[in-house]
């Protein structure tokens, strides 16, 4: 039985959909601002990993925790349901499988909570009187 890593064609399969996310990302009139002046492929790298890794490949992910990764972005809802439709979209484009792209956006989802709370630290320390 293969594994949802394997069905999407392992690092390979994965890394095509994560570096057209986040071309897309990068370009988006909605979010690409969040991304100015990072670095692309450091973020894909690092979404390599934990992506593989939640599929069931053999890959850890070594990074810092998700809301400490965006604790400096103001994000809303909005952001993140933007995100995640593009995600949507590129696992379409690609011809995911189905499972795989369920598991994914699941777990995409899930991490909704954690990275919201964040951008509402971001956007409280930007209020704060100094």
């Amino acid at each position: 039985m293969k594994t949802l890593y394997e069905a999407i064609g392992g690092e390979p399969g994965v890394r095509v959909v994560l570096q057209s996310l986040y071309d897309r990302l990068f370009e988006d009139p909605i979010v690409g601002f969040l991304f100015q002046g990072k670095d692309k492929q450091h973020i894909v790298l690092q979404q390599l990993a934990f992506t593989c890794h939640f599929l069931g490949g053999p890959h850890e992910y070594r990074g810092r925790p998700l809301p400490e990764v965006h604790s400096a972005l103001p994000l809303l809802a909005g952001h993140f349901d933007r995100r995640h439709r593009l995600l949507e979209q590129v696992l379409d484009e690609h011809q995911v499988a189905d499972e795989v792209k369920r598991v994914w956006l699941r777990i995409d989802q899930s991490l909704r909570p954690s990275v919201l709370a964040a951008g509402e630290e971001a956007r409280a320390r930007t209020r704060a009187p100094s």
